[in-house]
């Protein structure tokens, strides 16, 4: 996979925010937003520029010598310490732009995002995407144990034995066994998707439970870890 690739994955899961592309120095043109950053001891410019619609990047870079575009970078098979150098220098630029203008959007539940805004603002805590090839499903960890408290999935609700194919995000939480057998009802309360169904429980985060209960539950389970 080349460097462009990478980029364009990683931007599938991110939303872009365009004030915060003003304030890391992008201009906006018509229906663009542009940046400029010089490469290799000001030989090469990276031109970086965004749709003002889509999160679709459209990347160049320009011999300066030449003022033309150096099409090499852009060629997978081509190899060499030089062409290899300029790749490595607009991947890190581009992943310096996409972290710091953008949020993770992987989840589109309303529910979902309240989850992890509220993690977020409680416990500090991001949601860790670890399997790339289940890019829909990320965990939450304890920062001082490093252990699961909080698994955000992206599912069909057929997965949960539910008539339905529809697809939705859940979230398993870890929980006392005896109160997890009080309340799997198999409508809002499921027992745990792909983990330990005595210790674990599963929220279809529809709004069929009400946030502040969720809410609950995601500290019982973080302070039980």
């Amino acid at each position: 996979m080349s460097s462009f690739e990478e980029i364009d994955n990683l931007l599938k899961s991110r939303n872009i925010d365009f004030n915060k592309l003003l304030e890391y120095g992008f201009e906006k043109k018509k229906n663009q937003y542009e940046y400029r950053a010089n490469l290799i001891e000001n030989e090469f410019d990276l031109i970086v520029s965004f749709s003002n619609e889509k999160n679709k990047i459209n990347i160049k870079v320009i011999d300066i010598n030449s003022n033309e575009e150096y099409l090499l970078v852009k060629v997978p098979n081509a190899i060499g310490e030089y062409v290899g150098k300029i790749r490595e220098e607009c991947k890190s630029k581009l992943i310096d732009i996409i972290e710091k203008c953008s949020e993770i959007e992987v989840f589109k539940s309303y529910q979902a995002k309240q989850v992890i805004k509220y993690i977020k603002e409680k416990y500090e805590n991001s949601p860790e995407f670890l399997w790339a090839k289940c890019d829909g499903n990320a965990v939450f960890r304890h920062k001082e144990n490093n252990k699961w408290y909080g698994l955000l999935v992206t599912i069909s609700k057929s997965k949960l034995g539910l008539d339905s194919e529809e697809i939705v995000n859940a979230i398993n939480l870890k929980g006392i066994p005896e109160n997890i057998e009080k309340i799997v009802d198999n409508e809002r309360y499921f027992l745990a998707y792909h983990m330990n169904k005595k210790h674990w429980f599963t929220i279809i985060l529809d709004e069929s439970v009400e946030i502040e209960e969720i809410f609950k539950f995601i500290d019982v389970s973080f302070n039980m870890i």
